[in-house]
């Protein structure tokens, strides 16, 4: 089953925490030097600082001092209140005790103008002394910088520090700020209560006079209003009680025009309907009716006796239909009273409800006519009884405060005098230097990785396949030589290193370097070589002919060209001393066979530069160097160029579109990235093959650049041709 990797180690693989120490370790001495000079610098400044002491003081101050003549705490805005209300109080208490006035009281107390011992001058010479005096010194301001207000957590206790040089003037501003305080905040008191109790004496008087105003005024109402013999709450009672009445009344007169409403209604519908009157109530209920009704009824029967015996033109016949006529006549005379009667009956009751809704309306006009004499008697009043409880409440107060001023009571108190400090609180030595050993061990850690941070040039494998993204060949150590010897001699020797040193570390390198480029490409192997640098004095010259030193002592036939024709090198590293040379043999003053030397190394040759030619760029571009390059590259297995830096002049470019692949030589702590980059970018443009590069001149003894196993792979074979020269 396959391991999903955890946040953990993938941290981990971002963070290599031995990287980070291998940094540290090469640039301990920075880090060294950094933690050295900070620790002494402070170490220096703490010492030659000047001694501080710090003397303190206790009071306690209470939220409000003892009441002795009761309640009167409004006076000051004091007392308990909210946590919020008293933690400010509290907070303007300590802005109080370093504040300007409580400073001057102690300058007062102690006399601290032109006082030479609280200055510190007393050690000077009189001139000194006299220029220093003359100066404008403000004394309240020494005062307030050298105090500092410390508050007793979960407590009312309040300690007063201050700080001066001389112990004994510690002390005593500590005291003289305590009793300065004290006598502050009691004369602060004693001054509200003053100021209180004068103003409130104002306040009485023109309160006495709104009091009689406002009862004046009250009396002036109740004469023009007329109730001062019967009360106006009397006269809204009877008021009230005949709304009552005439509203009951109203609502009977109301109820009964209902009624008759719905009666004539009735009596409407039956006419509008042409339907007999007689099934009106009224009606009904009417004795003259009902008997002339019965009476009717009773003639009807006569008339069908006689209808049936008599023709309807007998006169007897004709009797009982008149005399019914006339009876039903009577009926409709006396319907039409009673309707009538009803109709002035309705009419009669909608008088009396115009009347009584009259009657209504003037008993409201007269209630709301007395409210509103009643809202201004009541405002009146309140003015009045407010006024005479105000002033009652001024005068009160204020003889409370006139008493309360003559207090001595505080709600500050000393508990702890300040005493004579011993030991100095400033400069702080092991703090400081603790600090220091804190501050410089990261600073010069910081320093360190800010300095590997800005170090942009080459130190190993890693550096080359992240930045330039091409092989990495292998490395060539740093060659070290008698500092005694002249510059050629130095030249020759660095050169020839291997022949005279070939069990070296050196040796052992190139060889490295040789077989990578070897078996980089067997089925295309890369036999005319280019072998430059992006700059100059970075050792592409000397990795050149070590290169070509290592590869003849393989076995193969390699020949070396100096196409460096600005600073040529080989002939001098190999002692040629013939003016003939690639120039030559180019230009066509001399055959090839001619510029070829052989050296003390079996199957390497060597053709130098020869004469430096004004133009050496155009003789690249030659029909006849292509020869040569082809004629060699027949006869040699390895044919070597040494070429100018690719960022100095474009000769490597044109070399390199003609050769089999290039090999890029950068040094050791010196070469950057940027030029490295910019050199790679150039032969790429051409279409160069780039084969590698190598890193040059690498000190192996050295920590700097951490590279353990290159140490241990020379001293083994440094170990080995130490044996081999004691055999």
């Amino acid at each position: 089953m396959m391991q999903v990797p955890n946040e953990q180690d993938e941290l981990e693989s971002q963070i290599d925490l031995r990287e980070y120490w291998k940094i540290i370790r090469k640039r301990m001495w920075t880090v060294v030097a950094f933690f050295i000079i900070t620790v002494t610098v402070v170490t220096i400044f703490t010492l030659r600082q000047k001694k501080i002491y710090e003397a303190s003081a206790s009071i306690i101050i209470e939220v409000d001092a003892p009441q002795v003549l009761g309640n009167v705490r409004e006076v000051y805005n004091l007392g308990p209140g909210s946590y919020w209300s008293n933690k400010e109080y509290f907070e303007t208490q300590y802005k109080v005790i370093t504040s300007r006035s409580v400073a001057q009281k102690v300058v007062q107390l102690l006399r601290l103008e032109n006082n030479k011992d609280f200055l510190g001058i007393s050690h000077l010479p009189e001139e000194k002394q006299a220029s220093i005096l003359q100066e404008p010194i403000d004394y309240v301001e020494m005062v307030r910088n050298a105090l500092s207000v410390e508050p007793v957590k979960d407590s009312r206790m309040v300690r007063i520090k201050a700080r001066h040089h001389d112990p004994k003037w510690a002390m005593r501003l500590a005291n003289a700020t305590v009793t300065a305080y004290i006598s502050h905040n009691q004369h602060t008191r004693r001054k509200i209560t003053e100021d209180a109790a004068g103003w409130l004496k104002d306040q009485s008087h023109a309160l006495k006079i709104k009091m009689e105003k406002a009862e004046d005024k009250l009396h002036q109402f109740k004469e023009e209003q007329k109730i001062l013999r019967v009360s106006l709450e009397d006269r809204q009672n009877i008021t009230s009680q005949r709304l009552q009445d005439i509203n009951q009344t109203l609502n009977k007169i109301q109820a009964q025009l209902d009624a008759m409403e719905a009666k004539r209604k009735q009596v409407l519908d039956i006419r509008a309907s042409k339907l007999p009157l007689d099934a009106i109530d009224q009606v009904i209920g009417n004795k003259l009716i009902q008997q002339l009704k019965e009476s009717y009824f009773a003639l009807k029967e006569k008339q069908a006796e006689l209808a049936s015996k008599y023709l309807p033109g007998h006169p007897k016949y004709k009797a009982i239909e008149h005399k019914l006529q006339v009876t039903r006549n009577s009926i409709d005379r006396e319907i039409d009273k009673v309707l009538s009667a009803m109709e002035s009956d309705y009419k009669a009751k909608l008088r009396e409800e115009k009347s009584a809704k009259r009657r209504l309306a003037q008993a409201k006009a007269e209630a709301l006519e007395i409210n509103k004499k009643a809202i201004q008697y009541g405002r009146l009043k309140r003015e009045a009884i407010t006024a005479e409880q105000l002033y009652q409440l001024v005068v009160k107060r204020e003889q409370e405060t006139a008493l309360s001023s003559r207090e001595e009571t505080n709600n500050v108190y000393k508990l702890d005098a300040a005493i004579l400090p011993e030991i100095p609180v400033y400069p702080r030595v092991k703090l400081n230097i603790l600090l220091a050993a804190i501050v410089g061990l990261l600073g010069g850690i910081g320093l360190a990785f800010f300095l590997e941070y800005l170090d942009n040039t080459f130190k190993g494998q890693d550096d080359i396949e992240r930045v330039l993204n091409i092989p990495f060949l292998g490395v060539i150590p740093s060659i070290k030589l008698d500092n005694s010897m002249d510059d050629s001699n130095e030249l020759s020797l660095r050169d020839n290193y291997l022949i005279s040193h070939p069990k070296s570390t050196v040796a052992e390198s190139c060889r490295t370097v040789r077989t990578n480029i070897l078996f980089m490409s067997p089925e295309n192997p890369a036999r005319k070589l280019l072998i430059t640098s992006p700059s100059p004095q970075e050792g592409k010259s000397t990795v050149c002919m070590n290169l070509g030193i290592t590869m003849a002592q393989s076995g193969s036939k390699v020949v070396m060209l100096d196409t460096d024709m600005r600073r040529p090198r080989l002939h001098k590293s190999f002692g040629i001393k013939s003016g003939l040379g690639l120039t030559a043999a180019i230009l066509g003053e001399s055959e090839l066979e001619n510029v070829i030397f052989p050296s003390e190394v079996p199957g390497l040759d060597i053709i130098p530069c020869g004469p430096i030619p004004p133009n050496p760029t155009e003789l690249f571009h030659t029909a006849r160097f292509k020869n040569i390059i082809e004629t060699l590259s027949g006869k040699y297995d390895r044919v070597i160029f040494d070429s100018p830096p690719v960022l100095v002049v474009a000769d490597p470019l044109i070399l390199s579109s003609m050769l089999d692949g290039v090999v890029l030589v950068v040094k050791s702590g010196s070469t950057s990235s940027d030029m490295a980059r910019r050199a790679v970018r150039q032969l790429k443009d051409v279409n160069a093959r780039i084969l590698g590069a190598v890193i040059n001149d690498l000190d192996l003894t050295h920590r700097d650049y951490g590279y353990y196993y290159y140490r241990q792979y020379g001293s083994y074979y440094s170990e080995k041709e130490r044996d081999v020269q004691g055999s």
